[in-house]
C-alpha cells in the first residue's frame, strides 16, 4: 500500500510551535502513524457540522484535516477546550 502525502497548512504549523516540545513530538508521531496510511479509518472522527473533514485526538489536542484524492491536508492543530470538537 502506498503512503499518502500529508500537507500541513502554515497556520497549523504556527499553532504547533506554541505547544511544549513533548506535545509537538506526540502530534508529529500521530500524523505519521495515522494520516500517512489510512486517514479515512484512522482514530479520526468524521465531522460534517462545520466542514466535511476529520478530527484526530492526541491527548488534549486535536488535529483537524480533510482528505483530497491521494493527499491529506492538516488545517488546524488546537488544544481541546469546551468549544473544540
Amino acid at each position: 500500500m502506498e503512503k499518502i502525502k500529508v500537507f500541513v497548512k502554515r497556520s497549523a504549523v504556527k499553532n504547533l510551535r506554541k505547544f511544549p516540545k513533548q506535545i509537538q513530538n506526540k502530534i508529529q508521531q500521530a500524523i505519521l502513524k495515522y494520516l500517512t496510511n489510512r486517514p479515512d479509518i484512522a482514530d479520526g472522527k468524521h465531522i460534517r457540522k462545520l466542514i466535511d473533514g476529520y478530527r484526530l485526538r492526541v491527548g488534549d489536542y486535536r488535529i483537524f484535516y480533510y482528505i483530497e484524492a491521494k493527499k491529506v491536508i492538516v488545517t488546524a492543530i488546537e488544544r481541546r477546550t469546551s468549544t473544540t470538537y
